[in-house]
């Protein structure tokens, strides 16, 4: 009896401690003034090292859908994708714009006989005109557990990205938020 109850105190512990995703870590290098009028802020597509194309690509999608939709709480006219490689852009063009440019890396899936833990990092770097490094950057690890009585692996992959996109648009929108 009471090892049933040990048992169901560590399972609850468990739950608690491995939610979907951590707080975001951001580093302001300098002052972002929100009230400045933006016409469009470019968005570089995220490089991905070790994470899944069906994991990666869906997420950098899913972060400019959510940054577009709620640009209006900002002074951003829109984000664009820059549809180049960073390499590939004009130097001269590039920094007299805003621009967005990030990397996800490190995806993890451990699987057991009963559940899967999954675990990914992302970090984000808003760069303003006139400057070679970031105004600030915003650091997210993202984890999640699951049973596997409870969710599929697929369905539970697109849970974790859609909460990390969400994570960097609302670390993003914060910072343009007047």
């Amino acid at each position: 009896m009471k090892s049933g109850w040990y048992i169901s105190l560590l399972y609850a512990a468990v739950l608690l401690l491995t939610g979907c995703s951590t707080a975001p870590s951001i580093k302001d290098y300098s002052v972002l003034d929100p009230q400045l009028e933006r016409e469009s802020v470019y968005i570089v597509p995220f490089d991905a090292t070790l994470v899944p194309p069906d994991f990666g690509d869906p997420i950098f999608d899913q972060f400019v859908d959510i940054l577009n939709s709620r640009r209006k709480q900002t002074k951003v006219g829109r984000f664009v994708i820059l549809k180049e490689e960073l390499k590939e852009v004009e130097p001269a063009w590039l920094i007299q714009q805003v621009y967005i440019s990030g990397d996800i890396w490190g995806y993890v899936e451990k699987s057991g006989c009963c559940s899967t833990e999954m675990k990914v990092k992302s970090r984000i770097y808003l760069y303003e005109p006139g400057k070679n490094t970031p105004t600030f950057d915003v650091f997210v690890p993202v984890e999640h557990y699951f049973e596997h009585d409870r969710g599929d692996v697929t369905v539970e992959k697109a849970r974790l990205g859609t909460q990390l996109a969400l994570d960097l648009a609302e670390a993003v929108i914060k910072k343009l938020t007047p």
